[in-house]
């Protein structure tokens, strides 16, 4: 009795289970024998969810035991042609069709779903108005080049008027059946119209953005198994939004909370639509160029490591390093100080500093010869380091040193780029920069102090080119800092990079190059003149 109670609980439970799944019936009468495949967009991809072999009259069925999720999907045929069908709650229905591609929606059939029937009906209709459509356009061609203005103005009319039935044969279909997807994809396409009366252009803007996305449900799942939903959001942000940090930083954070499922986040949960929203904001500001891309790029990483729920810990462990470095030199922020030591401005200071850099050469090298293990020598080398850092003089503090704008430039002689780079820069501050206010730090980047041998040549290398190209001129300060951690506080990976700071030591620029630089001070230079400051 036990045994068979059960068996009959089992058999319920899979009975249940195969209900809330889906059986849809296929019938494509010229392939029998062939295999086609059930698939959903997913922006511009096709995506294959199941296959079926069909019989020798050219039926077969996709089955599965859960339901799929709701959206556009697609039937793709043998040929890599395919037509697209509708999927929500009822997955129980049957297509029939044929193979002549061009005749697809004239040759399908639905039965047991009124949504694909709708949607079959409502392309016809749509064909046929764009059929319509055309050959009013090419009627319009003649008559132009005729200059027969009765005609011109009878096809601008056939124009209005088939406009007129497109609109109302979709606001018949929501009024009508408001419930259903095929609606709310309908509604998804339309663009919302910003009212004649509103004749300023600032004032059409904003009320644009404000009602973006009146037509279109960010938060609904089904639209992300379409061709519009990321076109959709990648608009909004790259065309309708400011493109200023705190205007980005605001709308992308809106959006994914948007779409953010309800209670709190469970790895393993459908968390589909937040997750796509995420890493997409989070791919696109992590591969952007743009100087703003990095203030966006931190926000978003941020809410990564606390809400990605399904990444790794080691992942976001590092993302948080990552993000905790860029953070400390994000334009728009107080840029971290630079407490350095100054080369002299004169060719003959520079040489007599030779003999005390040579002291990394012998009494250094020693050392790394008796203590290989850089740890167990590390007070040696920071006393030889210590020695050479002291013949340079005082320290200056970028933070108290009064100017206009400050232009640091990381830069290594060793590097190829700087060495074609600096000269030109220094060119282009004698002629131009220094007449502006600018004051530029060009921060020699000394290379590792593990190797003394090594940071020995390399700093006579620096000597030699500064004396070389004569890189000496008021406002122009060469310096560096052994023990300073300007390649951590300004994200410093590669050589040359360039910050700009106006008076106030706030970041303007980053990564910019020299030209930019004149570029970016006329502008906010003009713009406090209109503003008259």
């Amino acid at each position: 009795m036990k045994r068979l109670l059960i068996v009959l609980i089992l058999s319920a439970l899979s009975l249940s289970l195969w209900a809330q799944g889906y059986e849809i019936g296929i019938k494509i009468k010229s392939i029998p024998g062939d295999t086609v495949i059930l698939g959903h967009h997913f922006n511009e991809r096709l995506i294959p969810d199941d296959t079926v072999k069909l019989d020798s009259k050219g039926f077969g069925v996709f089955k599965g035991k859960q339901k799929l999720p709701g959206g556009m999907y697609f039937i793709f045929l043998p040929s890599r042609n395919y037509f697209d069908i509708l999927i929500d709650d009822n997955q129980k229905f049957t297509i029939e069709n044929d193979t002549i591609a061009r005749e697809f929606l004239n040759n399908m059939v639905i039965t047991g779903d009124v949504q694909n029937q709708l949607f079959v009906d409502y392309q016809k209709f749509i064909g046929e108005c764009r059929s319509e459509y055309d050959k009013v356009s090419n009627d319009l061609k003649k008559y132009q080049a005729k200059k027969d203005q009765a005609k011109i103005d009878e096809c601008n009319a056939k124009f209005t008027e088939i406009n007129a039935r497109v609109d109302n044969k979709y606001k018949e279909q929501v009024a009508k059946y408001p419930d259903m997807f095929f609606s709310k994809f309908l509604t998804a396409t339309r663009d919302i119209q910003v009212p004649t009366t509103i004749t300023d252009q600032t004032e059409r803007y904003f009320y644009y953005k404000a009602h973006y996305f009146d037509n279109f449900d960010v938060s609904d799942g089904r639209l992300l198994r379409t061709a519009l939903y990321e076109p959709k959001i990648q608009q909004y942000i790259d065309n309708v939004v400011i493109q200023m940090p705190d205007s980005l930083i605001k709308e992308t954070t809106w959006l994914v909370n948007k779409t953010r499922p309800k209670g709190k986040l469970v790895k393993g949960e459908n968390d589909e639509l937040f997750r796509f929203m995420l890493v997409y904001f989070f791919n696109k500001y992590a591969k952007s160029e743009a100087m703003v891309a990095e203030n966006v790029y931190c926000s978003l990483a941020e809410i990564y490591v606390k809400d990605a729920v399904w990444d790794t810990d080691s992942f976001k462990t590092e993302l948080k390093k990552k993000i905790t470095k860029k953070e400390n030199c994000l334009v728009g922020n107080i840029s971290k100080n630079l407490v350095l030591k100054q080369l002299p401005n004169d060719t003959a200071k520079i040489n007599a500093l030779r003999p005390r850099i040579d002291i990394l050469k012998t009494q250094g090298v020693e050392v790394e010869k008796k203590k290989p293990d850089f740890e167990a020598r590390r007070n040696d080398v920071v006393e030889f380091l210590e020695i050479v850092n002291s013949s340079f003089g005082p320290y200056i503090d970028m933070h108290k040193t009064p100017s206009k704008y400050t232009l640091i430039v990381f830069w290594e002689p060793d590097c190829s780029h700087c060495k074609d780079e600096i000269p030109k820069l220094f060119k282009y501050y004698n002629d131009t920069l220094s007449t502006m206010g600018v004051t530029v730090w060009a921060v020699y980047m000394n290379r590792s102090v593990d190797k003394l041998g090594d940071l020995h040549r390399h700093i006579n290398k620096w000597f030699d080119f500064v004396i070389e190209k004569k890189l000496f001129a008021n406002g122009w300060i060469n310096c560096w800092n052994p023990f300073d951690q300007y390649r951590e506080n300004f994200d410093v990976n590669s050589t040359p990079t360039f910050y700009l700071l106006d008076d106030k030591k706030e970041i303007i620029a980053k990564r910019i190059s020299h030209e930019q630089v004149y570029e970016l001070i006329k502008m906010i230079e003009d713009d406090k003149a209109k503003r008259g400051k």
